[in-house]
């Protein structure tokens, strides 16, 4: 054990130093971060805007294709405020992959992560995560959010925005963060836009025959370069989007208004796409732009509510309408596709929006 030269003085006013304490196992410093998820240091990423954070899920799977089960799993999947994912991989400083394996491991989730992670997923594991913590979903966004009124389906929407639009944090975790693992995410925060990428050094400390911990996390990443970006930059310009987007693509979003005009519905236009959705906040369909031009139907919910027959037809009308194959979950099919069949998926999306209206 070595001293930082931190030290505690206590009611005797006697100066006890603190040594350096290495976590016996990494078990240890997950199950920290799981139930003090501070220890992240959002004050020291963001200044401007410190960031909080709930836990989604410990040990989050990640696919690596829209039909497949998880092929790798992420340490932590944690969500700020501001509804910007937070993938966290944690390695003690015995463990050599901190060096450089653990940034490849990182790259591959965050890649597959993007573009294969349910929102309705991510939003069961979340209210699991929750229940299981001892506290309530509904509370727990309130507390995130400081009691803005979002809904967990508000919220959630915006993960998923965020996700296809890139907008992720990568966190390595660990005792000691070397040089090299240091370096490397400099690099990466100040190149990478608009995800962004921190190394976070949470030492340990304790006094030889004195009782208590103290924990200090340190955040790297954050260079003057990056900083002046500003979180501004995070943000991706629906403009450039919508100008990179395939011609189906805007024509799909052309459908999309149509039809909530026609219904009495409401779309959100966002950074990364078009959000079909009821007064009543329920998600019906979304058009994404560019990189993905793509049309996303979310039917497990409707399968949660019992309503499985129509979640069966709009998933058999999107087979037939596309040489993808499609998940169960949340398929997503090209525009291009989307468009030249929009007749048959039209009748399905209208079924799938009387039904929630009904019930509004």
């Amino acid at each position: 054990m070595s001293s930082d030269g931190l030290f505690h003085i206590g009611p005797d006013q006697k100066l006890v130093a603190m040594t350096v304490t290495p976590y016996e196992a990494e078990d240890i410093l997950q199950q920290l971060l799981e139930t003090h998820p501070d220890l992240l240091a959002g004050g020291q990423m963001t200044p401007e805007a410190p960031r909080r954070w709930a836990l989604v899920k410990r040990e989050q799977g990640v696919p690596d294709r829209d039909d497949a089960g998880s092929r790798w799993s992420v340490d932590h999947l944690f969500v700020d405020q501001d509804a910007v994912p937070t993938l966290v991989e944690v390695k003690r400083s015995t463990d050599t992959r901190i060096r450089r394996e653990v940034v490849g491991q990182m790259l591959d989730y965050a890649a597959n992560g993007v573009r294969y992670w349910p929102v309705e997923g991510l939003r069961a594991a979340f209210e699991a995560t929750q229940f299981g913590l001892g506290g309530d979903p509904t509370e727990a966004l309130a507390a995130l959010t400081e009691n803005r009124g979002i809904t967990l389906e508000e919220f959630f929407a915006s993960v998923g925005d965020n996700l296809r639009s890139g907008r992720i944090r990568m966190v390595f975790v660990a005792d000691v963060i070397p040089d090299e693992l240091m370096r490397i995410t400099e690099f990466l925060n100040e190149q990478m836009s608009p995800a962004e990428v921190f190394a976070v050094e949470v030492k340990r400390y304790r006094a030889v025959g004195h009782e208590g911990t103290v924990i200090v996390p340190s955040v790297y990443g954050r260079t003057a370069a990056a900083s002046t970006k500003g979180t501004p930059r995070r943000r991706v310009d629906r403009e450039t989007g919508l100008a990179a987007s395939a011609p189906a693509t805007l024509r799909a979003i052309e459908l999309l208004d149509q039809l909530a005009d026609h219904l009495g519905l409401l779309v959100d236009h966002t950074a990364s796409g078009s959000h079909l959705k009821t007064p009543g906040s329920s998600s019906l369909a979304t058009v994404y732009l560019a990189q993905w031009d793509s049309l996303d139907v979310p039917l497990q919910p409707l399968r949660e509510r019992g309503w499985v027959d129509a979640a069966e037809a709009a998933y058999a009308a999107m087979s037939a309408s596309t040489t993808k194959r499609l998940t169960l979950t949340t398929p997503s099919m090209p525009t291009e596709d989307a468009v030249a069949n929009w007749d048959r998926l039209q009748i399905e999306l209208v079924n799938i929006a009387n039904l929630y209206l009904s019930h509004e």
